[in-house]
């Protein structure tokens, strides 16, 4: 194995002050993350963790995240990441499942109790600490204390590199009830055999600025950003997160951070094909990669995309257990026929040899995970006798060794680039005890691909504003569904198993019109009709609302759900908001204008 923990620590140690995290308003050189990779050596000597532990990090701070990340992977324990908004049942439950001997958050987190042998570092409320301006202030005598929040040592210890490719290199929890969370097991072996393939397809290397502003919780916003920085010593830009109404300033950070690849996901490439103001966002020379993971990349938006900016498009195909990516479509040598997903690059691929032209597409090579953590049943079920991953995905084979998808056998939702599990929202639905029953369906759309739509039967009178607000409590916000029905009773077929297409069928538009026919007609002024037309899409009560009302004060308000909205009042009102409008939308006074000079 070329590629290891040795590359990575000489890529760290020699950086100097070259950037390694590129923010907003901030940017971390490789000294920072040096020191702060000590630091964390530190807290795990500290908190008496020891080679194959597991540690927990939850926080929103992305310096402390990365570095936490890399420093487990370079010392030998085990990182296991959870997104900021992570509700406190499935991190208490995350940790549990993995024994955590650290767990490192945001704030004070109740965890204490028989039998939790967890160190704890919080992030706020920190004893003992000078007073600072922020987390990552500088102090201390002698030197630099770059993560104030960690322990400060005057040993300058080295990480362990381990270079077994049979150890653990991180657990991805991607989903799961809470009871049961699922756990990816990634090795170093599958991690730096990834790594490899995209290094070499893509080009990576020092002079590397990866635009890669996804969720560092999930595998394509960490390793095919702070990860394959480390890996290839470049540096990857972050831009706080997508926004909508700050389209223009996300894509001009391309051009301002002089970034050479710029990696999203299809949602995203749709929102900046309908709604970015110009063309010549990826027109500097050094900017030589556009690409899209996550979710298959739509034949026809990538030839408009292509057009439009002049610059090829490639497109990933994988999992979690693949780490990244394992099929690849684009303008390579290597690479599938765009408008597919493409062909496996440093692994293999089949259609299941039981099936005739069409089949599950199955997948075996070095960069496929072992199994899932504490799971020997799923992991069974998820491969054939004879070693093959099925990714339960239905695919055919072209002539010219490209594959494309078909459809799905797995239950669960893509929307817009993430996975969602209908159970984990099911099992957060119960938890209200308002509701007897819960079933969640994914619903075609045009713009995320599929959102979550959830059928709730209940036993007590509750709107459902409330029942989002209780879905936001116990989901990460992006799987909160964005329709929830109360409904007399869940359709179910013979064996008294739920019938999902007839529970779909629940909110075609012929039957949401009898339900909105049942209850009181909104009233017809503009502003009016705004304010509930936002309360149903973000489910919230409508005497929340009002004109100023934006994504500072409206839960569940960001750029999906914004743009859920826009689809919402074109609809009603028979009208189409320009582009260049709809990406200055900051809140509902500004819909109701957009309405306003298309109805004049």
């Amino acid at each position: 194995m070329a590629l290891g923990g040795k590359t990575i620590w000489r890529n760290i140690a020699e950086g100097g002050k070259r950037p390694f995290l590129v923010a907003p308003g901030k940017t971390w050189s490789y000294t920072e993350l040096s020191r702060a990779i000590r630091q964390w050596l530190a807290l795990f000597d500290k908190s008496d963790l020891r080679s194959g532990d597991f540690y927990v990090i939850c926080t929103a701070d992305e310096f402390l995240l990365c570095s936490g990340f890399i420093a487990g992977l370079l010392d030998g324990r085990v990182p296991v990441v959870l997104s900021a908004d992570t509700p406190l049942p499935r991190l208490l439950a995350v940790s549990d499942a993995v024994s955590a001997r650290l767990l490192v958050h945001d704030g004070s987190i109740p965890i204490a109790g028989p039998g939790k042998d967890v160190a704890q570092a919080p992030l706020a409320g920190v004893e003992d600490q000078p007073a600072r301006k922020g987390l990552f202030s500088r102090f201390g005598k002698g030197g630099e204390k770059i993560l104030p929040a960690l322990p400060v040592t005057d040993e300058h210890r080295e990480p362990a590199l381990p270079d077994d490719p049979e150890g653990l290199a991180y657990v991805l929890f991607t989903s799961g009830t809470t009871s049961s969370p699922t756990g990816v097991k990634i090795t170093r072996g599958n991690l730096y055999a990834n790594c490899e393939t995209l290094v070499r397809l893509f080009g990576y290397d020092a002079n590397s600025r990866i635009f890669n502003d996804m969720v560092l919780a999930h595998a394509d916003g960490m390793i095919q950003g702070p990860v394959l920085a480390a890996v290839a010593g470049g540096a990857v830009v972050r831009s706080g997160g997508f926004e909508l109404s700050r389209l223009e300033q996300w894509l001009e950070r391309v051009r301002e951070t002089r970034s050479t690849h710029v990696i999203t996901v299809p949602t995203i490439w749709a929102m900046v094909d309908s709604y970015a103001a110009h063309d010549d966002y990826f027109d500097a020379p050094e900017c030589t990669s556009l690409q899209s993971v996550a979710a298959k990349l739509p034949e026809e938006l990538w030839q408009r995309l292509e057009t439009r900016f002049s610059r090829p498009i490639a497109s990933h195909y994988g999992l979690t257990e693949t780490v990244a990516s394992a099929l690849y479509a684009g303008p390579h040598a290597e690479m599938g026929e765009r408008g597919t997903l493409g062909k496996p690059i440093d692994c293999e691929a089949r259609i299941d040899p039981e099936a005739s032209v069409e089949g599950e597409l199955q997948l075996r090579g070095p960069n496929i995970f072992p199994g899932y953590w504490q799971n020997d049943e799923r992991t069974a079920a998820s491969f054939t006798d004879d070693g093959w991953l099925r990714t339960g995905d239905i695919a055919r084979l072209r002539k010219d060794g490209s594959y494309e998808i078909l459809g799905r056998l797995k239950n669960i939702i893509m929307s817009g680039g993430f996975l969602i599990r209908p159970d984990e929202i099911d099992e957060a639905m119960l938890r209200h005890p308002a509701v007897r029953e819960s079933v969640t369906v994914p619903l075609e759309d045009e713009t995320f691909g599929e959102i979550a739509a959830n059928a709730v039967v209940l036993q007590q009178n509750i709107t459902p504003e409330e029942l989002a607000a209780h879905a936001r409590e116990n989901l990460e916000a992006r799987k909160v569904p964005r329709k929830i029905m109360p409904v007399a009773e869940i359709p179910r077929g013979i064996s008294g198993k739920p019938d999902l297409k007839a529970v779909v069928a629940l909110f075609s538009p012929g039957a949401a019109q009898e339900q909105a026919a049942s209850s009181e007609a909104p009233a017809e002024e503009l502003e009016e009709a705004v304010v509930a037309l936002a309360a149903d899409v973000f489910r919230v009560r409508l005497e929340t609302l009002g004109m100023a009302s934006g994504p500072d004060t409206v839960d569940g308000w960001d750029s999906f759900s914004q743009l859920s909205l826009v689809l919402e009042a074109e609809a009603r009102f028979g009208i189409r908001i320009p582009a260049s409008r709809i990406a200055r939308i900051e809140k509902l006074g500004d819909i109701r204008d957009a309405v306003r000079e298309q109805l004049d």
